[in-house]
């Protein structure tokens, strides 16, 4: 008798609960993107601005070396 393995993911027809943010949360994500940082445009309800820094925004440890990173905060 051949055995299935157990399933390890959740169905796909189950549908994905949102992040609920508080006004006034700050989050921080490198900019992967490609071309100009400046067409990003952030998700409704959040407002945006580009850094390009060499410490990380939310440990302070310095990085290698200079990268943009894009923080959002939540109106």
């Amino acid at each position: 008798m051949l055995r299935m393995p157990a399933m390890t993911h959740q169905p796909a027809n189950r549908p994905r609960i949102a992040a609920t943010y508080a006004s006034g949360t700050v989050r921080a994500r490198r900019w992967h993107g490609d071309g100009d940082v400046r067409g990003y445009r952030p998700p409704r309800g959040w407002t945006a601005r580009a850094d390009l820094t060499d410490l990380h925004p939310l440990t302070g440890r310095a990085l290698p070396r200079a990268v943009w990173w894009i923080i959002e905060t939540k109106e």
